[in-house]
C-alpha cells in the first residue's frame, strides 16, 4: 500500500539521519510536542486570523514576516501594538478564528511518519499546546492522528507553558529526565528550561533558527528525520 511505502522509506532516512549524527541521542520515554509550527502548517491561517482581529484591536497588521520570525514573543506583540492588557483578549479572539478551520489544517510533511517511528520506538506521545484543545483535536483528526497521542493538553495562554509542563509531569508521573518537549519558538525552548526538562527546537516552523539557538536549546532540529535521531530506542517503562 502507499501509505506502508511512505512510512518504510521516511524510516529509512530516519536510519541515515541517525548514521549521520553518529550516535549522538539520548533516550526519553516520553515526547511531549507543541501543535502549531511543530505538528501543524498553521501560519497562514493565522495571519489570516490576525489580520482580520486587527482593526478590533486597532494593531499595525503590516509587520514583515521575515522580521517577524527573528523577535521574541514579547517584541513581536509590542511591534504589533499589542499592549499587555490587550493580550488575553487577542489570543482568545485569534484562537476562535483559527478554530474555525482547524479540521483543514495539514501536518508538515514527514510528521505522522515520524510520530509512527516513534512510537514504534517506545515513546509515549503528548501534545502541550497554547491552542484548544478541541482546535488541535480537530487537526489530528482531520489527519488520522489522534490516537497516537496518550494526552493533549491545551493551554490557552501565550506565557505559562512551564507550569503546564510541570503539571504535566505530575499528573502523568513522569521522571524530568524522560521528557523531551519539541517546539517551534524561543518561549517553548525557555519553558523547557524553566520547567527542567530537555527541549528540541525545530526550524521549520514560525521563530528563524537564529532566534531558536539563544534558548540553548538541549537539539536543534531541522528534519522530522533529526529528530527521530536525537531520540534512542526505548523498551522500558518508567
Amino acid at each position: 500500500m502507499a501509505g506502508e511505502k511512505s512510512v518504510h522509506d521516511e524510516r529509512g532516512s530516519f536510519e541515515a539521519e541517525n548514521e549521520k549524527r553518529g550516535g549522538q541521542s539520548m533516550t526519553y520515554r516520553h515526547v511531549v510536542f507543541d501543535f502549531d509550527g511543530t505538528l501543524a502548517d498553521s501560519l497562514a491561517s493565522l495571519i489570516a486570523a490576525f489580520r482580520h482581529v486587527a482593526p478590533q484591536f486597532r494593531l499595525n497588521p503590516s509587520l514583515d514576516l521575515a522580521t517577524a520570525r527573528h523577535m521574541p514573543t514579547r517584541e513581536l506583540f509590542k511591534q504589533l501594538g499589542v499592549s499587555f492588557w490587550k493580550l488575553p483578549r487577542l489570543v482568545r479572539a485569534l484562537q476562535a478564528e483559527t478554530a474555525k478551520d482547524a479540521g483543514q489544517l495539514k501536518l508538515f510533511a514527514g510528521v505522522p511518519e515520524m510520530l509512527t517511528v516513534l512510537a514504534d520506538r517506545g515513546c509515549r506521545l503528548g501534545i502541550l499546546s497554547s491552542n484548544w484543545e478541541d482546535a488541535i483535536r480537530a487537526c489530528l483528526r482531520a489527519n488520522g492522528i489522534e490516537d497516537r497521542f496518550a494526552f493533549i493538553v491545551g493551554y490557552p495562554r501565550l506565557f505559562g507553558k512551564a507550569k503546564a509542563l510541570r503539571r504535566i509531569l505530575r499528573r502523568e508521573a513522569i521522571p524530568r529526565e524522560s521528557l523531551l518537549y519539541v517546539g517551534d519558538e524561543l518561549r517553548d525552548v525557555e519553558a523547557a528550561r524553566r520547567a527542567k526538562v530537555a527541549s528540541a527546537a525545530v526550524t521549520w516552523g514560525f521563530n528563524a533558527e537564529a532566534l531558536l539557538v539563544q534558548g540553548n536549546p538541549t537539539f536543534l532540529v531541522r528534519t522530522p528525520a533529526e529528530l527521530v535521531a536525537a531520540i534512542e530506542p526505548t523498551t522500558e517503562a518508567d
